[in-house]
């Protein structure tokens, strides 16, 4: 172990006992008061760690010996998950992660001051085999995942032990036909699958639509098609950009349908490879169900959903009422449309869906207002608005507990009350935690 009178610098070697984990998969150390992030590092650790990386406020340090492994420790399952960190806690106890997950939320509300009640997070016990989106990278015949804060791609074959075996097979052969035939454009291997209707859809993202390319696609999608009858239809998506948005804005029909149709909550929906759907199907009705009983919407009341995607939150709070009045909103234009289809057939004649930045709308006057929005929370500005129109029961479902206590902190001073948050692992052996909670309206605001 260094001596406490030298300085930490680059490849110093130290003995540590890692007593936390990131949501990023690191374990947590201190080092002569300093803290230091250990990949692979697992609660409980007795490590001997050589110093890689000396910043302003941290450390970053690699495993040299384990002296003493975690009780917490397990045998991971993917060979691969150390290298492409999709699976932060792949090799980490279940109870663990769940213990973890729940400390996560705890955390980011005592960040901004707020100590609501946090329940225990809510699993159905599955851990793999739940994910029904899988977007894999592709390098000329190369498919796999980025490597972590990196752009190489790890090789995988399409194989992923957290995707659903509707779209496992068809992912892994089309991963076989491109490492024989790749396309040149082609950037992404993007699949979407239904658990409720037990179909799948093939997206292949390319960046431009040339005939070359249009052919190649057709050809692969076809061969796909053939040969696993639980995919419906394969589109090529067209992205010149170079950015990190995987799919862009044009979408050709390469055979079968364009979109996707499921059923959840007792709800049939149509599905564009585009719109926002949760990519954990039963935990998301459990999710759902519980978002429904905490907003306590009645027979006759009104909602407006925003960040509504395809409708499936609002369209499941109304399923079982009548007289009920929906509205909801979202920017992306092929999720409106799937939403105004999933209303109609249905039989929800009295929703409707608007497509707008849900940042910048009107809210006017509602009896409950549902928030689902991406990871980078809410603006300000459409706080503010929530509270100036009087609404009294807000439902917010977040994917990101520190931008939701963040908003939630901003409502607190508008006049609003916490419930009780409810975490829930829609993300196994990721270091994403889903979470809900109720505010309601306790006086007559702050300005």
């Amino acid at each position: 172990m260094v001596s406490r009178n030298k300085p930490i610098v680059k490849n110093t070697v130290v003995t540590a006992k890692i007593t936390d984990i990131n949501n990023l998969g690191y374990g947590v150390c201190r080092v002569d008061g300093q803290v230091c992030f250990v990949a692979g590092g697992v609660t409980g650790d007795d490590l001997s760690l050589r110093i890689i990386k000396v910043a302003r406020d941290y450390l970053v340090a690699r495993i040299e010996e384990m002296i003493t492994p975690s009780p917490f420790r397990t045998e991971r399952a993917c060979p691969v998950s150390r290298r492409c960190g999709g699976c932060s806690f792949d090799g980490v106890d279940r109870a663990h992660e769940l213990e973890l997950k729940r400390g996560f939320v705890v955390q980011a509300f005592r960040k901004e001051g707020l100590s609501p009640t946090v329940e225990d997070v809510v699993t159905d016990g599955r851990i793999f085999g739940y994910r029904n989106k899988l977007a894999l990278p592709v390098d000329g015949g190369t498919v796999g995942f980025y490597g972590t804060h990196s752009h190489e791609i790890v090789e995988n074959g399409g194989v992923c032990a957290l995707s659903s075996p509707l779209i496992a097979g068809p992912s892994e052969f089309a991963a076989s036909l491109l490492a024989r035939s790749p396309i040149p454009s082609l950037r992404h291997v993007f699949m979407r699958s239904a658990e409720g209707t037990g179909r799948a859809m093939l997206c292949l993202v390319c960046g431009d639509r040339s005939e070359a390319t249009l052919s190649a696609a057709k050809s692969l999608a076809e061969k796909v098609t053939a040969k696993f009858g639980q995919v419906s239809g394969a589109v090529l998506n067209v992205n010149p950009e170079q950015t990190n948005v995987i799919l862009g804005k044009e979408y050709v029909t390469l055979t079968g349908d364009g979109y996707l149709e499921d059923e959840l909550c007792g709800l049939k929906f149509r599905i564009a490879p585009g719109a926002f759907y949760q990519v954990n199907h039963d935990m998301a009705q459990l999710l759902y169900k519980c978002a429904a009983e905490k907003a306590g919407l009645a027979a006759g009341e009104s909602l407006l959903d925003l960040f509504c995607g395809a409708g499936t939150v609002g369209l499941s709070m109304e399923a079982d009422l009548t007289g009920c009045r929906l509205t909801g909103v979202e920017i992306v234009p092929e999720a409106v449309e799937n939403a105004r289809h999933n209303a109609a057939v249905n039989g929800m004649d009295r929703a409707e869906f608007l497509c707008a930045d849900a940042n910048s709308v009107d809210v006017g006057s509602f009896d409950v207002i549902a928030l689902d929005p991406p990871r980078k929370g809410i603006a300000p500005e459409l706080v503010e608005r929530i509270a100036a129109s009087g609404n009294k029961r807000l439902v917010y479902i977040s994917c990101n507990p520190a931008t939701l206590a963040r908003d939630c902190k901003l409502f607190a001073s508008r006049g609003y009350t916490l419930g009780t948050v409810t975490p829930f692992d829609l993300f196994p052996r990721t270091g994403h935690v889903e979470t809900v909670v109720l505010m309601t309206r306790t006086d007559a605001g702050k300005g």
